[in-house]
């Protein structure tokens, strides 16, 4: 038996609710491709009710098993947009007001290549 995560209890409603719906996705996508829960999880190489974990939305499933899944259904290019630099909007924000006000020359007894 798995055993229960604290961070699985405390997950912020909007993220369990995104867990359970991307499992509903994964199951989706997978009986359209005509794939068993045995069929995929062989192709996963992992157990059946691991699968049938990810598709009920446990947040305990590892992020090893939803990648592999992803990847045999055909997501894995969505995969690398989680998380994407180029699309932290707030991250950018910040890089933005870190930059000095002002950029002074170099002296010339400042020579730093070597």
């Amino acid at each position: 038996m798995t055993k229960k995560s604290r961070a699985t209890k405390s997950l912020p409603t909007e993220v369990a609710d995104a867990v359970n719906r991307l499992g509903e996705h994964i199951r989706t996508a997978r009986k359209r491709r005509g794939l068993t829960l045995e069929e995929l999880a062989s192709r996963m190489f992992v157990a059946r009710k691991t699968v049938s974990r990810l598709e009920n939305g446990d947040p305990g499933v590892s992020m090893a098993v939803l990648s592999s899944a992803l990847w045999v259904l055909g997501f894995e290019k969505n995969l690398l947009e989680i998380a994407d630099p180029g699309k932290d909007t707030v991250g950018m924000y910040r890089d933005q007001q870190r930059l000095p006000k002002r950029v002074r020359p170099i002296k010339a007894g400042d020579d730093l290549d070597f």
